[in-house]
Parts: C-alpha cells; structure tokens; sequence
C-alpha cells in the first residue's frame, strides 16, 4: 500500500532531516519551479550547504509541487543516512511515495501557500520564533546579498519573504 503524505509533513521532515544533518536552518532553502521544457511541471527545488558547497536536488517528474518535494525530500534522508553509515553509493533508486495534492484555490489557501512558500525560502518552520527568523534572515543575507557575491534576483526573494513572514505575524520587518 502506497503512503499519502502531506506537503506540511514532507516540509516539517526536510527541516528535521536537516537538522540531523547537522546543517542549519540558515544554509537550506525550499524554491518552486516550473521545468522549463515545453511540458511546464511544477518542480520542487532544494538548496543546502554541505561541506562547504551549495548542493542541490530537484525534481519534476511529478504533476505536483508535493509530490516532487517528497521525491526531493526522499533522496536527501537516503544520503543523509548513507553518510552517516558511511556508505559509499553510485547512484539511489526512485521512491514512489505518493503525496496528497492540496486542495482548492481560495483567497485564504493561496495566502497560506505565499506564507508557506515564504517560510521555505528562509528555512524556518511556521511555530519557529520570531527572533529565530530575524537570525536566519540576517545569516542568509550573507550568502545573498549582490555585494557578498549573491546575486539580486536571489536576494530580493530572500527580502521578500522575510517582509511576507513578518508582517504574516503582525510584526515590521
């Protein structure tokens, strides 16, 4: 029997995945994606610093952003875990978990989605503290910002979702 996973939960696991990992929520990112060939797929990207390298890992074989961020997720715990038994690979096997898609389109679920989308790009967890997300941010900057070798686009994002996140919880950025 196939296994149904919510995005929430997929998200919720990448950030514990990663904290196993040792790697802070500072130096990962979650970004959505449309594959850029002619079938326009939403893709789930993720972004992490491991050993002293930006890593990353995408897929779009999937007809959801869920489904693609679970396959993402799935192959980052495996390495995780070859790693950490210090197994040597090649190459992974696919894993077909399968994910609920979301569901309807309403004003309120596309504002929690920007929020969700929002908190993915700084790499915090929706209960995270405010003062954790300030830190984050300040840390991403770093990386981001055009004068510390980031590039606008990126930062921008970054600054966007930072101003989104807090205002979300009624605070000035």
């Amino acid at each position: 029997m196939r296994k149904v996973v919510d995005v929430d939960q997929t998200r919720s696991e990448l950030r514990h995945c990663f904290h196993l990992w040792n790697i802070d929520p500072s130096e990962f990112e979650i970004l959505w994606e449309e594959s850029k060939d002619n079938t326009r797929r939403p893709g789930a990207i993720v972004r992490y610093m491991h050993g002293g390298k930006w890593q990353t890992v995408a897929c779009y074989a999937y007809l959801t952003r869920a489904k693609n961020l679970r396959q993402v997720f799935l192959l980052i715990d495996r390495l995780r875990l070859a790693e950490q038994d210090g197994v040597q690979y090649q190459g992974l096997a696919s894993s077909t978990d399968l994910v609920a898609a979301g569901g309807g389109q309403s004003e309120e679920s596309l504002r929690k989605e920007a929020t969700l989308d929002a908190l993915d790009v700084l790499g915090v967890g929706p209960d995270d503290p405010v003062d954790l997300i300030k830190d984050i941010y300040r840390k991403k900057s770093m990386y981001y910002h055009p004068d510390k070798g980031g590039t606008d686009e990126k930062f921008k994002r970054l600054k966007e979702a930072y101003e989104l996140i807090m205002k979300s919880r009624g605070q000035t950025p």
